[in-house]
Order: C-alpha cells, then structure tokens, then sequence
C-alpha cells in the first residue's frame, strides 16, 4: 500500500529514522509523492515489531507522514555493541530568547550517557546557527578524554540542486595533530534541528576511534 504525502525528498526521513534505537541503515523507495517501500537495516537489540512502531511514530510526530507498518519491512544482523554504542544521538534542542540574545543547550547521549552542551547568540538567524553548532561541539567534547577535542570551524548554508544544506566544517585536535572534517545534512522542516544533525554527521564515524573520558555511568 503507497503512501502519499506532500513531499519526496527522503533525506530528512533518512536522518531522523537512523537516529532510532537498533536502526544501522535505512532506504525509502517513493514513486512520485508516494511512499511504495521502506527497507531497515538493524541490529537484535530490538525486536522489529518495536523498531516498525518506533519509525511509525517518529516520522509521524516529526514530519507528519503517516506510514502502514505492511510497507515497513526489517532485517536484522548480530549486534555490533562497539559500533552502536558509539553513535551519538541529539536528544534534545532547546532555544531560549531574550533581550539579550538566544541561549542555545543541545543534549547528546550515547547509551545511558547523556552530556549538555550550551552556546549564546545574538537574535540574527546566522548566528543562531553558528551557535547550535557551537553547542552541539561542547556537548560532543564532554565525552572525549583531555587533549582530544572537536573545534568548529565554519557553518554554511548552501543550495543543492532543489535543496538547502547545511554543511559544517570542524576539526579534531589530538595529540598535536589537526584533522580537517565536514559534516552536512539537508535542512528539513526543522532547520535549527538541522544543524545540529550536520554537526554529529562530521563526527560520528571518526568518533568511533576515539578514547572517552567516561563510558557508562553517567546521569541522563
């Protein structure tokens, strides 16, 4: 059964879903402004039944599209703890404005270890970027062990054949040595949420090689 809906860029539905619990990859095939099929890849830590609600009810809440479970079809490989655990997952963005200007707090978590990071901004929308950005950095450095650290660089908004994305440039310092990275993601209904999103893609694979200050047991 299709599903119809306004829009068929699926990179945003792509970003969101990969964020889920268990979810290692996802495809969704549209024929015009329909959805016909939506292929997941995940790990065991899930059973599928929870993994098809969980995708139902995110792209629902987020985005407004509604999908039948019977196009949703999962398959699974053995858990891969090392890679899953070290994904990091933006759980939540908070903006707050004032005279002053926006106070900007991203939480990040990996497994049961969450961290906060914040930046401050004027009422410009360039600057607010650039400070979701800023704070999304902060809050990924919390978890890395002294010496190691991500430095951001710069944020641009750049058209895409009939898209806008965000890209951002970062790089990690270590042990005396300078790595340039890029991180990017196109900008979809919630553009603030973007950033932060563009931000962890520039970091999330090399992050996999990197040593944490503290791998379990932090508060959430």
């Amino acid at each position: 059964m299709a599903q119809t809906v306004l829009s068929s860029d699926t990179a945003p539905w792509k970003e969101l879903t990969e964020q889920l619990p268990g979810v290692l990859s996802v495809e969704f095939v549209t024929d015009g402004a329909a959805v016909r099929e939506v292929h997941v890849l995940s790990d065991q830590s899930r059973s599928p039944k929870q993994i098809v609600r969980d995708i139902q009810s995110a792209l629902l809440a987020r985005f407004r599209l509604e999908l039948d479970h019977r196009i949703i079809s999962v398959a699974q490989i053995p858990c891969r703890p090392a890679v899953v655990q070290r994904r990091l997952i933006c759980d939540r963005l908070e903006l707050s404005s004032g005279r002053s200007g926006v106070d900007v707090t991203v939480s990040l978590r990996i497994g049961d270890v969450c961290h906060w990071g914040t930046a401050h901004s004027d009422l410009s929308s360039a600057s607010r970027s650039r400070a979701i950005a800023q704070a999304t950095t902060d809050a990924i450095n919390q978890f890395l062990t002294a010496g190691c650290r991500f430095c951001l660089d710069e944020l641009r908004q750049v058209p895409i054949g009939s898209q806008i994305a965000a890209l951002v440039g970062l790089r990690l310092e270590q042990a005396g040595k300078t790595e340039a990275l890029l991180g990017a993601c196109y900008l979809g209904e919630d553009p603030n949420f973007s950033v932060a999103l563009a931000t962890l893609d520039g970091v999330n694979r090399r992050i996999l090689t990197l040593a944490f200050a503290r791998e379990e047991g932090a508060p959430s």
